[in-house]
């Protein structure tokens, strides 16, 4: 089983390296500063005691469907192992190459992608752009992109296809969903009025919902919308 010693041991020289990273929670390092959107990489325990697998991933936490700090989002892909090495996409603990080749597969692959995604225009729009990631994106994640990017005529009829589909009068079937169908309701009257402050205030809230008490929030910074005509 993967354990947090060897993930310490493991990060400890990109870390080092990358005064912008950090590590929060069990297992995973975060792109500072984090705003609406946070860039991750996840160390995460395979079936395999000596082998876990790494990935990266990119979620926004103003999504009506993201109800947690820890939740992956819908953009990310897995880390392999460089070519000269064996393992193909499992980092196998006993093999001792894996540290540097930790370093260099981070730095030369995923950092400057995250590092070219500095503004939430810029995460969103590459999310929407890029046919490896769109597939993996549903209507929620589009609404919450329309709404953060000021789009607000496609915003009401993602939101009308959602109500009609989705919501409907029934409960959901647990509190997690519940709070999605609460937040799309919350939508209603804002959207249809054309309310921009109220939206970015429903957005900042559901933001801090999740990151405020989360080991996230002391690098988290309160930043305007796009849709408030900023980035």
């Amino acid at each position: 089983m993967t354990t947090a010693r060897q993930i310490k041991e493991l990060s400890a020289p990109l870390l080092a390296r990358n005064p912008d990273l950090v590590a929060a929670g069990k297992n995973s390092l975060w792109l500072t500063p984090i705003d609406h959107v946070g860039r991750l990489i996840l160390i995460d325990r395979t079936s395999d005691p000596d082998s876990c697998a790494i990935s990266w991933h990119i979620v926004a936490y103003f999504m009506p469907e993201t109800t947690s700090w820890s939740s992956l989002g819908r953009c990310g892909d897995r880390v392999g192992r460089s070519k000269q090495f064996p393992g193909g996409w499992g980092w196998i603990w006993s093999d001792s190459t894996i540290y540097g080749d930790f370093v260099d597969r981070i730095e030369g692959e995923v950092l400057p992608l995250f590092r070219s995604l500095d503004t939430t225009r810029g995460c969103l729009e590459f999310q929407r752009d890029d046919p490896q990631r769109s597939g993996y994106l549903n209507h929620y994640w589009h609404l919450g992109a329309c709404l953060a990017l000021g789009e607000i005529e496609r915003a009401r009829e993602l939101l009308s296809e959602l109500k009609a589909h989705r919501v409907g009068g029934q409960p959901a079937e647990n509190p997690a969903e519940q709070r999605v169908y609460d937040r799309l309701r919350a939508l209603d009257q804002p959207l249809r009025s054309g309310d921009r402050a109220a939206l970015c205030y429903l957005l900042a809230q559901w933001e801090a919902e999740n990151l405020v008490g989360s080991p996230l929030e002391p690098h988290w910074q309160r930043n305007a919308f796009p849709l408030e005509g900023v980035g």
